[in-house]
């Protein structure tokens, strides 16, 4: 039995497979999570390798026979049902719920070799599991399904759960999708029960055909869909150390509004180590506080005048305006002149954090114009704030 995904296409996936691997087991290790995910799609990969059909023919020609395509797709879903006591500690987790690890990969192990003993016959034969006659394909299919539907009923449980929390639309719409998954996974193995209670009484029957059919890809297309799944967080990473995520970006777009506020500011500078152990988010954030206090400060220089709120929503001559304000007073300070004014705190329309850094941002923008206007031609210091 060998997959019909063509070697052009399956060659590839299984390689790309093994990188994902390689890279999981470097860069996410830090929480049981991350590494159970890792060991989970390791054993994916072993049986997605163990399936495509080049490398089938290759292990088919070097033991002589003995490593049939059927005996492989048996140990690549053996491999599967022993790694399943990873998934259930995840998702029990996630529901609150401690299994004890021991226990629980005894029970996964225990059913795995259950059906490796079960499925000598087939192998020996050099047959498909549902062209053997007897008991034994029933307990192959028993012992591997039932750790498998355990953690199918594991995940209806996460979801409905997450159904009565009432997230949001994207939290729905998420759990949905992740719902249909052990609903299609029992649906695609229910033919194999059915027709094994055929075979216990040597009867050919349409259930088995249309399980060997399933087969042919399940390990392959799973491999595709986790593949897929899991290169998103690695792309995440890989642009976050790049500084091509949001976080980065929007830090890149503050640092020269940062870089001259901070040098007329020194004191404000957080000193602590800022090495790669900080995310993004953490680094956009600092710049945003110290951006605040830097404004903070240079509000007692200057004279008394008008108040200009900042707004990311104001019109750009206004934007502007303060720019020039800011500008002016960031000059006397660092020309020495004392303050003029109490300190006071910054105006600002800003509803949350994203509006806090989009008005610094639109500030930012014209900050280069206002501090070039400032230095070639010196006006009038005016203030940030109102006394």
């Amino acid at each position: 039995m060998n997959s019909s995904w063509p070697t052009v296409i399956s060659l590839p996936l299984v390689v790309y497979t093994w990188i994902v691997v390689i890279l999981r087991f470097i860069g996410f290790r830090s929480t049981p999570i991350d590494r159970r995910v890792s060991i989970v799609f390791l054993c994916l990969a072993i049986g997605s390798t163990l399936r495509e059909p080049t490398i089938q023919h290759w292990l088919a020609q070097s033991t002589d026979g003995r490593l049939s395509a059927a005996a492989l797709f048996q140990y690549g879903l053996i491999i599967m049902a022993a790694q399943v006591g990873l998934p259930i500690l995840i998702v029990a987790s996630m529901l609150g719920r401690e299994y004890v690890p021991a226990v629980v990969h005894s029970i996964a192990i225990g059913t795995a070799v259950a059906a490796l003993i079960l499925g000598s016959g087939a192998r020996r034969q050099g047959i498909l599991i549902e062209e053997q006659t007897g008991w034994a394909p029933l307990g192959f299919w028993i012992a591997l399904l039932v750790v498998m539907w355990w953690l199918d009923a594991l995940v209806v449980w996460l979801c409905v759960t997450q159904f009565r929390a009432r997230g949001d639309g994207r939290e729905v719409f998420v759990y949905s999708v992740v719902l249909l998954l052990p609903f299609l996974h029992i649906a695609g193995f229910m033919p194999a029960l059915i027709g094994a209670v055929y075979q216990v009484g040597g009867h050919d029957n349409v259930f088995s055909r249309v399980q060997a059919f399933l087969d042919r890809d399940v390990l392959l297309n799973q491999t595709a869909l986790f593949a897929i799944g899991l290169t998103i967080p690695i792309v995440l990473r890989l642009a976050r150390r790049l500084g091509l995520d949001s976080a980065s970006r929007h830090r890149k777009r503050l640092q020269p509004l940062w870089s001259d506020l901070t040098a007329a500011c020194p004191e404000i500078i957080y000193r602590d180590s800022t090495g790669t152990g900080f995310g993004s988010e953490f680094l956009l954030h600092r710049t945003v506080i110290e951006i605040r206090d830097c404004l903070r400060i240079l509000s007692r220089y200057g004279t008394a005048d008008a108040a200009v709120a900042l707004s990311a929503q104001a019109p750009e001559h206004e934007v502007m305006e303060f720019a020039l304000r800011l500008a002016q007073a960031c000059a006397a300070k660092s020309g020495g002149a004392p303050p003029s004014c109490a300190t006071s705190p910054m105006p600002s329309l800003a509803g949350d954090v994203g509006d806090e850094i989009a008005e610094l941002t639109a500030l930012a923008a014209c900050w280069e114009r206002a501090r070039n206007a400032v230095e070639n031609q010196p006006i009038r210091v005016i203030p940030l704030v109102a006394n």
